[in-house]
C-alpha cells in the first residue's frame, strides 16, 4: 500500500503553498539554530501545548525537551543539507535531512560522533502560524570519529550489543549516562520504518482538528 501523499510528488505549487512551506521551514530550522545555540526561550515558541518529541535519549512533550536539552548542557550541532515538505490544509510534514555533531571525550581521547538521521516533523497551523505537534527521527548511520590523527583504541566490540542504524549514538549516550531507547525508527528495520511512514500519511490526510 503506498501513501496517499506522504513521500509522494508534490503538485504544482501556488504561491500560497509556497509561501506555506516556506514558513514551515523557517519554522523547523529555527527550531533546531535554537537548540544549537542555547536560545530555549525561542525553542520553546515552537512547539503546541500538547506537542510530543521521541527521540534516541527523550519521550515527552515539547516543553519538557527544552528543559531538558538546556540541562544536557552538551554542544551538538546540526549540518542541515535538504528539506522536504509535504502540505494537506493547516497539517503538513516536514522532513529534514541532518547529520547531528557532537564530540566527547572517551578513555583519553576525543572522538566527533557523527550521526546521520532524517528529523520528522509533524506541523500544525494554529492561529494563523505554524507550530511543531510532533517532533520525531529515522536513524540512519552513525560514526565514532578518531579527533585527532592518531591510532584509535576504541574497541568496535563494544557496539555490537547496539542497533545499527544508531549504535555509535546510543554507545555514547550510555557512555555519558543517559538511557537508550532501543525501538525507535531506523532504516535498519525497514518493516517497521514502512509502517511509521504510513501512519505519517494518515496523520496528513486527516481533516484539521
Amino acid at each position: 500500500m503506498q501513501p496517499q501523499r506522504f513521500l509522494q510528488p508534490n503538485p504544482p505549487l501556488s504561491m500560497e503553498d509556497i509561501v506555506a512551506r516556506e514558513n514551515i521551514k523557517e519554522l523547523i530550522t529555527y527550531e533546531r539554530f535554537c537548540r544549537d545555540n542555547d536560545l530555549w526561550d525561542g525553542m520553546r515558541t515552537c512547539f503546541t501545548s500538547d506537542s510530543e518529541v521521541t527521540i534516541s535519549w527523550f519521550k515527552g512533550t515539547g516543553d519538557e525537551f527544552v528543559d531538558h536539552s538546556q540541562a544536557m548542557q552538551r554542544y551538538a550541532p546540526h549540518q542541515i543539507y535538504n528539506i522536504q515538505v509535504w502540505q494537506n490544509d493547516a497539517r503538513a510534514i516536514a522532513v529534514m535531512q541532518a547529520t547531528i555533531q557532537s564530540r566527547l571525550d572517551i578513555e583519553s581521547e576525543t572522538y566527533e560522533l557523527q550521526s546521520d538521521a532524517k528529523i520528522i516533523y509533524r506541523v500544525v497551523k494554529q492561529d494563523e502560524t505554524w507550530r511543531i505537534q510532533h517532533l520525531d527521527c529515522v536513524y540512519e548511520q552513525d560514526r565514532l570519529v578518531s579527533v585527532l590523527p592518531t591510532s584509535s583504541t576504541f574497541d568496535h566490540r563494544a557496539l555490537a550489543p547496539y542497533r545499527e542504524s544508531y549504535a555509535c549514538l546510543s554507545y555514547c549516550l550510555n557512555y555519558l549516562g543517559y538511557d537508550v531507547n532501543h525501538q525507535l525508527i531506523g532504516i535498519d528495520q525497514p518493516d517497521a520504518l514502512e509502517d511509521f511512514y504510513m501512519q505519517l500519511d494518515t496523520w496528513l490526510m486527516r481533516d484539521g482538528e
